[in-house]
């Protein structure tokens, strides 16, 4: 079995040393998506004072959104999803994690995990990257 990139404008592209998502054997990898606007390539802004939900859960949402439009781009869709891994800086923002998936995910959310580090790229709230069935 082969394995080929996903590549898609409609999500921020890669820098080179990954792809967005790599489909082999019926299966999406995509790598970690970044609250980056594919039009602007700008990520979303970070409010001043440190800790507000509502910026944890822009950013978020504007990942997931990349994640679609590279499922998308393999003929997948979100509810295909089969892991959804979550890497915070700030482990308390689990409840806004939750919220969200289950707003995404209403009837058959997949499998998750959520993992704490130090620091993300652009100094990032969360990304996320998924296993995901190809029809």
């Amino acid at each position: 079995m082969e394995r080929y990139a996903i590549v898609t404008p409609n999500a921020p592209s890669s820098d080179g040393a990954s792809s967005q998502a790599i489909a082999h054997g019926g299966v999406l990898y995509v790598s970690s998506q970044l609250p980056i606007d594919p039009v602007t390539g700008v990520m979303l802004p970070r409010p001043i004072v440190r800790g507000t939900e509502a910026a944890c859960r822009a950013q978020l949402l504007q990942g997931l959104a990349n994640l679609r439009a590279v499922c998308e781009a393999a003929g997948a869709e979100m509810d295909d999803t089969l892991k959804l891994t979550f890497s915070t800086t700030v482990l308390a923002y689990s409840q806004v994690i939750n919220s969200v998936c289950r707003e995404i995910f209403p009837d058959v959310p997949p499998a998750r995990c959520i993992v704490g580090v130090s620091s993300l790229p652009g100094d990032a709230y969360v990304v996320v990257d998924a296993i995901v069935a190809i029809r």
